[in-house]
This record gives C-alpha cells, structure tokens and sequence, in this order.
C-alpha cells in the first residue's frame, strides 16, 4: 500500500478538474482530492467541463494535467466529453470513472485511447493508486515553456508576440506584409471586441499609409488566410474581431 506522502509528491504540483453529476458524490471526491492536488475544479456534466476547460486553458494559457470524469451524464456524457476534449488536447491525461453494466461506452473510451478507469462505486484506495500512477507519468513528461506575457494565444498553436510583432505558428514564424502587421497590431490591441474600418483606417492614416476601404477589405481577407480559421471575423456594419479559437 503507497503511502499518503509518497502519493502526494506525484500530485502536489498538478491541476485536476472532476467531472461528476451526483452533488454529493462530487462533493467527496473533490474534498479528498483537494488534500493532494496544487488545484482542483469540478463540473457538473459535459458541457460544464467544457466550458470550465477552455476558461482555464484562456487564464493559464495552459490545460490541466489531469481530469476525472464520470460516463453518464445529463447533456453531454463523458464519452462525448473525453472526444472532444481529444479534439482540443490530443494527449489529455483522462481517468474514467465507471460502473460494471457500462460495457459498450468502456469500449469506445478504449478506442479513443483512454487507458485509466476507475470503478464505481468508488474505492479510496484504488483511487488513489491509480492517481499515483497517472500522477508519475505525468511528471515524467517535460513541461511545455511558460507562454510569455507579452504573447497573446489565437488558438493552441498560434501565438502573436505584441512586442516583437511576430505571428508564431508552432515555434515558426509566419510570413507577414508590413500593413498585415499593422492590422495584427490594432486587431491585438482591442483584442475579443470590434474595431471599426473607420479605427483601422484612421490608424494607417497616421502612420503615413493612404489606404481606402476596398484594400482594407483584401488585406483582411489575406489577413484571415494566415490566422487560425474563424479566428478574425467581420461583423456586418461594424467592424472586424479578433478572438481565441480552441
């Protein structure tokens, strides 16, 4: 039997999030987890931890080491859930928590590549081994480089460097014109809200470029061509947005 320390030396510096539709059983879980893990969150379904992923991928510009879910769940089970979380984080460390009569979902977990269950009803010890081991391989990966503050994440891959003014796909730079860097420049700085044509013409006009509303609209259309798809948008009568894609 590992001992509780020796456990919590695997854990203490990772993040969880647990994934679980019964109030009460949630509420166990989490409180013993919280005595091993740096951090823990909780949804209640699907989309919940959906949503609650992505929020903590756009705070820490990170995803969390681990999560925990339940199978069946109200809107969107954990099947679903383990599918698209794949989609987002090809190597997302996953345990599943499932019950004996829940052959036919544990297959297509097996099939997507998830290789850590827990069974339920959940048993301390079990749990706990099992966290250990996902805990140690975890650790024994080398963790990515802290994304700087003065870069800003358009998706996983692609990053804009605000002060070298550079666009980063996957460590290469992409080749950029000097107006699209303009464009990238007023775009970051009002980063998830509209900018008007009008804003962006202002600002060419008093850098010394004389540019009219039909180039600006084929700069951005070869703007959009080197971005992450659906990341910059028009927005009829208003103006363009820039946003995070996951």
């Amino acid at each position: 039997m590992l001992m509780m320390q020796t456990i919590y030396e695997q854990t203490k510096k990772l993040s969880l999030l647990f994934v679980e539709d019964d109030p009460q059983l949630r509420q166990r879980t989490v409180e013993i987890l919280e005595d091993y893990f740096f951090r823990v969150d909780f949804a209640e379904d699907g989309i919940d931890a959906l949503e609650q992923f992505n929020r903590y991928y756009d705070l820490k510009n990170t995803y969390y080491d681990l999560v925990i879910s339940d199978i069946q769940m109200p809107r969107m089970d954990g099947v679903e859930l383990t599918e698209r979380l794949y989609t987002l984080r090809h190597d997302q460390p996953i345990i599943i928590l499932s019950a004996h009569t829940e052959t036919t979902y544990l297959l297509r977990l097996i099939n997507l590549g998830v290789a850590q269950f827990l069974t339920k009803p959940i048993q301390f010890q079990e749990m706990l081994d099992t966290l250990y081991k996902v805990s140690l391989k975890i650790n024994s990966i080398p963790k990515p480089s802290i994304i700087p503050s003065s870069t800003l994440p358009l998706n996983p891959n692609v990053i804009w460097d605000k002060e070298k003014k550079r666009l980063i796909k996957e460590s290469v730079d992409v080749a950029l014109t000097k107006y699209e860097i303009h464009l990238m420049s007023i775009l970051t700085a009002k980063y998830e809200q509209i900018c008007s044509a009008d804003e962006i013409l202002s600002h060419f006009f008093l850098h010394g470029i004389d540019i009219s509303s039909d180039n600006l609209r084929g700069m951005m259309m070869r703007l959009r061509k080197k971005l992450p798809e659906n990341s910059l948008t028009s927005v009829y009568g208003l103006g363009y947005k820039l946003s995070p894609v996951h």
